[in-house]
């Protein structure tokens, strides 16, 4: 099984974020866009691993309260792949640090890149022929979010379309 933690977004960042792909097909720009109910921020890509409920209990030893997430307003690239940035975020990256030492210590294999907060929204991204465009240029609304859970994601293909299914997810908790 292909599998990763992730944050899945609210209807307001989703709209954004679509609207952004939008903007960017309007343009003809071409590509793999991310489909809209595929749209997430990866807090760790565990890759081929057997084991979901394994990867679900080491989940269950990291606490977090809720937090907020912000889109940045910027839009850039890795190459062909093309994002939407984060602001940043002191909260998301220690949840990432204790996420990845749980998924350490029960010896669950992990991309161990350095994380990089981003949403891609198309892979193999085209400008039109001949045109210049520097993706840069593009802005969006700065929307945000609670961050109350995450979730273990299942990556698949069905009927040649990638799929991504929730197979579990830990809550944060509120101090009362």
């Amino acid at each position: 099984m292909r599998l990763f933690i992730a944050v899945k977004f609210n209807s307001e960042i989703e709209n954004t974020l679509i609207a952004t792909q939008n903007k960017l097909y309007s343009r003809k720009v071409t590509g793999n866009y991310t489909n809209c109910h595929n749209l997430h921020l990866t807090l760790a890509f565990i890759g081929e691993y057997d084991c979901p409920n394994k990867v679900t209990e080491a989940m269950k030893k990291v606490d977090f309260k809720p937090f907020s997430l912000c889109l940045s307003g910027k839009v850039g690239s890795f190459g062909d792949i093309w994002w939407v940035g984060l602001e940043k975020n002191p909260e998301l990256f220690s949840l990432v640090s204790r996420l990845r030492k749980v998924l350490s210590d029960y010896d669950i294999p992990f991309d161990k890149k350095p994380f990089k907060p981003h949403i891609t929204i198309i892979r193999k991204a085209k400008p039109p022929f001949g045109e210049k465009f520097d993706i840069k240029t593009l802005k969006l609304e700065r929307v945000s979010m609670t961050v109350s859970r995450i979730s273990l994601m299942h990556s698949h293909r069905e009927n040649g379309r990638l799929i991504y299914t929730e197979l579990g997810f830990i809550k944060g908790f509120r101090c009362r």
